[in-house]
């Protein structure tokens, strides 16, 4: 899936809770979200960030994994069970060695 196909997917549910709490796109825009940016997001012509994701979720009282849900299953990942040994060690990287011109 593309970029542009996923935005197109999280437009529609955003569309969807908002639907779904009975909202027109002027009351989510009397919320402090402008109605013309709200309704780019909702035809997938926007990229929303993650404090507008939030904002929006938090005003349609839905998750934001609700909104960014587009069906694409894949065996999840609880980042909870991820042992501590496949951290990144920590301190700087070392320098390669620069050859010397000659």
């Amino acid at each position: 899936m593309d970029f542009g196909a996923f935005l197109g997917k999280v437009g529609r549910n955003l569309r969807k809770a908002r639907w779904r709490k009975g909202m027109r796109q002027e009351d989510v825009a009397a919320a402090g979200i402008t109605y013309r940016y709200l309704q780019e997001m909702e035809r997938g012509e926007r990229n929303p960030s993650l404090r507008m994701l939030y904002e929006l979720a938090q005003v349609l009282d839905v998750r934001v994994a609700d909104l960014i849900e587009v069906g694409e299953r894949r065996a999840p990942v609880k980042l909870a069970d991820v042992p501590e040994s496949l951290a990144p060690k920590r301190g700087r990287k070392p320098v390669p060695k620069r050859r010397s011109k000659r």
